[in-house]
């Protein structure tokens, strides 16, 4: 008696996380796609899986995303790598081919840039590698959420996961970032997610607001693992709102921000719920989430 009692208590979407709207899904969040490293690979958000031998995260990107969607979806398609930075530039390429064979209709890249800028080599090097995986996203049609790069000069980083040789100088930075936004002109399917500018806030401890969600002087301890350089449960919740915004802000047809679950607390709590099996056959589900975007 007491577990049902429990049951009923506690809220719906911690119950049934992932079970499909009836309500489709506005077109672009019908089938999303990930590619990135191991922020978009969920590094440190499963105290189940241990990320230094390698272990996979249950909880990622593209279940934040999942969970966020409130209409009747796909599957996010995820191709984030926890590898990336040992072979950032095959990586890149290897993602985006994945992903782009799934035939997304929104392509999620908010970490995908970093580790080919950051990492080991000189100013022209890491240019060049930029170049290279911009150059693997130019077949891409659907819109791209590309995150820009953050600058980690001066800010307490683990030396271990962010050797000092592998950062970028400011002006470097600048000159990646420079290369982003001149890569993405002309570009409309292409919207430049300003992570930059999140990470100088939380550097800073300034105030941050994304999402609708208001964040004050806690919001680096909130968002920032202690390695200084991985978000959070809630930061990477908060790195998703951050796309949205920017996404929201050039207006795309037949989406707002309704379409979307944005509190960040309560989005990583229906995120880092266990998924309960629907009552329906996996099979049937399927097939009625196929049939309802085929109904236009």
């Amino acid at each position: 008696m007491r577990s049902h009692l429990l049951a009923v208590a506690l809220p719906l979407f911690l119950l049934v996380p992932f079970a499909a709207s009836d309500t489709k899904a506005p077109a672009p969040l019908a089938k999303v796609a990930i590619v990135g490293a191991s922020v978009s690979a969920g590094f440190g958000l499963d105290p189940s899986a241990d990320p230094m031998l390698g272990e996979k995260s249950k909880v990622t990107l593209a279940r934040i995303v999942d969970a966020s969607i409130l209409g009747a979806h796909a599957t996010p398609v995820d191709q984030s790598d926890l590898m990336f930075f040992t072979a950032a530039k095959a990586s890149a390429k290897r993602a985006v081919k994945n992903a782009a064979a799934a035939k997304p209709s929104m392509l999620v890249a908010l970490d995908y840039v970093f580790w080919l800028g950051y990492g080991d080599g000189d100013p022209k090097q890491r240019l060049d590698r930029l170049a290279d995986g911009l150059k693997a996203l130019e077949s891409v049609r659907c819109p791209v959420l590309l995150g820009d790069f953050p600058d980690f000069n001066g800010t307490t980083v683990d030396p271990m996961m962010l050797p000092p040789n592998s950062i970028p100088s400011k002006e470097t930075v600048a000159k990646l970032n420079a290369a982003c936004r001149a890569w993405a002109q002309g570009r409309d399917n292409v919207i430049v997610v300003p992570v930059s500018e999140l990470f100088r806030k939380l550097a800073a401890g300034e105030a941050i607001e994304v999402g609708g969600n208001a964040l004050g002087a806690d919001a680096r301890a909130r968002l920032m693992q202690r390695d200084g350089l991985h978000t959070t449960l809630e930061g990477t919740c908060a790195l998703w709102a951050l796309g949205v915004d920017t996404w929201l802000a050039t207006k795309p047809a037949g989406v707002d921000a309704q379409s979307l679950l944005l509190d960040v607390p309560a989005l990583a709590k229906k995120a880092s719920a266990p998924p309960a099996e629907a009552s329906a056959p996996k099979d049937k589900r399927e097939k009625k989430l196929q049939k309802t975007h085929a109904g236009g």
